[in-house]
């Protein structure tokens, strides 16, 4: 018995082994769209197998989208398969141009543009300074010991609770309190990822999170948003049913940089595909409660029990405090033995000013003050650019967050060469390119609306606006 399992072990490596290699042939361009495959017979005799294995490697290139088979006439080379070429990457070391520019976005300048938070005034700071000095008093304890453990019990209970709402039954045991959502996403990758795995991002994509990706030796897909400012969900799906990706990494609510969120239709459909491939779906859902709309966004976890769920209050309550979470059934012990052998804990005081304002109804009454607020600004600062910049010129719509995506027409100054001169101006932008592995948005960039609208940030945008028609002026344009 134990013969027959080996013997059959050993075939699915032969079928496996034969579909790969005519895959690598076709990424290779040896192979072109609509070209004969070899007969199961002539596959059989090349590689020494049997009949049913040649016709299992050759039904798996087509149940990958690699092959289809014709009445017949055999397989061929699938005929849309260039519609759908994609190749994980490693991320290539910085340049030191890029080295630059992502030293700068986020160091002082004038007129701040360049972010994805707000202004101290958005923030409840005196309430939380307040808290933070209750906590002090009453526990002073919490000053003098070691950080240990997986978090403050009470502010694990409000986002338990408070994640009822978005469609998501967490158990305490499973949540896991980190370093702000930056740490928590580190740790989803290194509890679930070895270096060479490939994964998938939408594109453009936060380029912390390209970062991060490109630090621990992981390749790249790329997936391309579509007209609706979402992942293109038919180009991703198809990524899963190859087994192109180990993993799905996504800001599904409100993404940075284009502000939109995965409607639950898709989500659901992306969660089922890769529940049945076996991708693991890693979340930032930093930006979820910064939804415009009535009903916070649902999450992937909330159509996925797999999925790995990363949240905080970063972007909400106070950028200093630096504090996220963490959430898996499967993964929670590699998670906690990570956090612990990396950062080992998490401040106590800051978890219990976070829990008390949570629980007393404070933070949902400040969530409508900042939803409103972000809204407006959005809508100011993106009817200036509409107004201001040369046509052909693009901007996002967010449904929340803090940003707006601007694409400027392709002949117009190259964005490397308009952020160096906007910082020199002391105006901070995020240019297009760190937003990907390559130059596909030389010709875009991030504004942040965080920081409010007045007379300074309406100079700003109309200086930008200027370079911008002028440079489209020197080449023939308007």
């Amino acid at each position: 018995m134990m013969l027959g399992v080996a013997g059959q072990g050993l075939n699915d490596a032969r079928y496996r082994l034969i579909a790969d290699k005519i895959k690598a042939a076709i990424d290779a361009g040896g192979l072109r769209p609509g070209a004969r495959l070899p007969s199961v017979r002539k596959l059989a005799a090349q590689f020494s197998v049997s009949l049913t294995t040649a016709l299992k490697a050759l039904r798996t290139l087509e149940n990958e989208h690699y092959a289809e088979a014709r009445p017949k006439s055999g397989f061929f080379v699938a005929s849309v398969l260039s519609k759908f070429r994609e190749h994980a990457k490693i991320i290539a070391p910085l340049d030191e141009q890029t080295e630059l520019h992502l030293s700068l976005v986020g160091a002082d300048c004038r007129v701040r543009l360049d972010l994805a938070n707000g202004a101290s005034s958005l923030y409840p700071l005196d309430k939380l300074a307040l808290l933070l000095r209750k906590a002090g008093q009453s526990k002073p304890s919490a000053l003098g010991s070691a950080v240990k453990g997986s978090g403050y019990e009470p502010l694990k209970t409000e986002i338990v609770r408070r994640a009822v709402s978005y469609g998501c039954h967490l158990e305490p045991a499973h949540l896991l309190i980190t370093n702000g959502c930056i740490e928590a996403l580190s740790l989803a990758l290194r509890a679930t990822l070895l270096p060479g795995d490939a994964v998938a991002v939408e594109s453009p994509c936060y380029f912390v999170l390209l970062q991060m990706l490109r630090s621990l030796g992981l390749r790249v897909i790329e997936v391309p948003t579509g007209a609706s400012g979402h992942v293109d969900v038919d180009k991703l799906v198809l990524l899963f049913s190859r087994k192109a990706v180990k993993a799905y990494v996504t800001l599904a609510n409100v993404n940075n940089p284009l502000g939109k969120s995965i409607p639950s239709a898709a989500k659901a459909t992306i969660a089922q595909r890769a529940d049945e491939q076996g991708i693991v779906i890693i979340e930032d859902d930093i930006f979820g409660d910064t939804a415009f709309g009535g009903q916070r966004p649902f999450p992937m976890l909330a159509f996925s029990p797999n999925t790995i769920l990363c949240g905080g209050f970063s972007k909400t309550l106070a950028p200093g405090l630096r504090i996220g979470w963490v959430y898996s059934r499967q993964y929670s012990r590699q998670l906690m033995m990570l956090k612990y052998t990396s950062s080992m804990g998490t401040s106590v005081p800051p978890q219990m000013a976070i829990a008390e304002m949570l629980s007393n109804g404070g933070y949902d009454a400040h969530l409508r003050r900042l939803r409103a607020t972000l809204a407006s600004q959005i809508r100011l600062m993106r009817e200036t650019v509409l107004r201001c910049f040369p046509s052909g010129t693009r901007v996002s719509d967010p449904e929340g967050g803090y940003v707006l995506w601007v694409e400027m027409p392709k002949e117009a100054l190259n964005v490397r060469a308009l952020f160096i001169k906007a910082r020199e101006w002391g105006i901070g932008i995020a240019p297009g390119h760190i937003f990907a592995t390559d130059e596909r948005y030389d010709h875009c960039f991030r504004l942040n609306a965080g920081y409010g609208w007045n007379e300074l940030e309406r100079e700003a945008i109309e200086i930008l606006a200027k370079w911008c028609t002028d440079s489209l002026i020197g080449k023939g344009g308007e």
